[in-house]
């Protein structure tokens, strides 16, 4: 692939963000397939490496490259606080005209980026990268399609099962996510929000280089329970409409009680269809405010204006970067 012009000299063409989390098997790899599929590009590139508060010696490494490299930038956050809120510190601290996101565990593959690079050349903001050939087990991807499937039914956005974080965007859209600090980060579904022209590519998924997957089945519920949450009020709507009708549906057994009493043709008590109705309500009470408790926590996680995340430590420090 020829090499191109920068499209601002004083910044690189192209950044690279990947979230770290217990991948020192990882790390080297990680680097010299990027730094590879870079080069075919351009040399003014930037990788940046947000440690999530990494347990193993991943910032060690990540601190050794951009001593080697300087066109590495390394981020240590001061406790882990979330691969999406990891990406977006890495959003936060990039400077590329065009920026890359992936994973750091090479099952996407790095050879892919001109390819994402030279699509969204034509024209898009946004290039995304579907994941064929998956290489996760079938109840994860059976999963991951009742998810999007639940998704697209309560927020009407339509995003296709084999969409992960591999992308390629423009600044604008960059500078766009960057204006977003909701505490909950549903970063797929933020990017379909921003719009501007988008575009897919189909890319072979890899196994993954080393190590195990950070994403086990309870995390994933929660991130697709977050998600949900972040963009849409569906579920109140259900619980709104539930309720409604639970109001109907007694108002008019209460009056059919009423016309038999009136009628002489009650003659045993319904003890246990009054117990039955009881727990049903109770339970569909709990259910209810418990939905409601969701929204209002979020609010309050809001309202209180906590950072995103705290940066224990970096590599580099650029005049216009926030620390927090």
């Amino acid at each position: 692939m020829p090499h191109v012009t920068l499209l601002n000299p004083k910044m690189p063409l192209i950044s690279v963000v990947s979230p770290v989390f217990n991948e020192s098997g990882c790390i080297q790899e990680f680097y010299a397939e990027v730094s590879a599929a870079l080069s075919l590009i351009t040399e003014a590139w930037q990788i940046v490496l947000v440690d999530d508060g990494s347990r193993d010696d991943s910032w060690k490494q990540i601190r050794a490259l951009a001593e080697k490299d300087a066109r590495v930038t390394g981020v240590r956050f001061s406790r882990n606080f979330g691969h999406h809120i990891a990406i977006t510190a890495g959003l936060d601290h990039c400077d590329g005209d065009w920026v890359v996101t992936m994973d750091s565990d090479l099952q996407d593959p790095p050879d892919a980026i001109p390819l994402l690079l030279t699509k969204a050349r034509e024209g898009f903001d946004v290039v995304v990268a579907l994941r064929e050939a998956r290489k996760h087990h079938l109840i994860k991807r059976l999963l991951s399609r009742a998810f999007y499937a639940v998704y697209r039914n309560l927020t009407g956005t339509r995003i296709d099962p084999r969409v992960g974080v591999f992308r390629i965007m423009s600044r604008r859209v960059v500078d766009s996510l960057k204006e977003m600090r909701e505490s909950g980060r549903f970063f797929v579904g933020m990017v379909e929000w921003v719009g501007f022209r988008q575009s897919t590519l189909s890319v072979e998924q890899r196994v993954r280089y080393a190590g195990e997957t950070k994403y086990p089945l309870g995390k994933q519920i929660l991130l697709a329970a977050d998600a949900i949450l972040s963009f849409s009020e569906s579920p109140l709507k259900f619980v709104a409409y539930t309720g409604l009708v639970m109001s109907v549906i007694s108002v008019g057994y209460g009056l059919y009680i009423v016309g038999r009493a009136l009628a002489g043709r009650i003659i045993v008590l319904g003890y246990a269809s009054l117990a039955a109705a009881i727990f049903f309500t109770g339970g569909l009470t709990v259910f209810t405010v418990g939905i409601v408790g969701l929204y209002v926590g979020r609010i309050f996680r809001q309202v209180q204006g906590r950072p995103l995340y705290i940066v224990a430590e970096r590599t580099t420090v650029t005049s216009d970067q926030p620390l927090l």
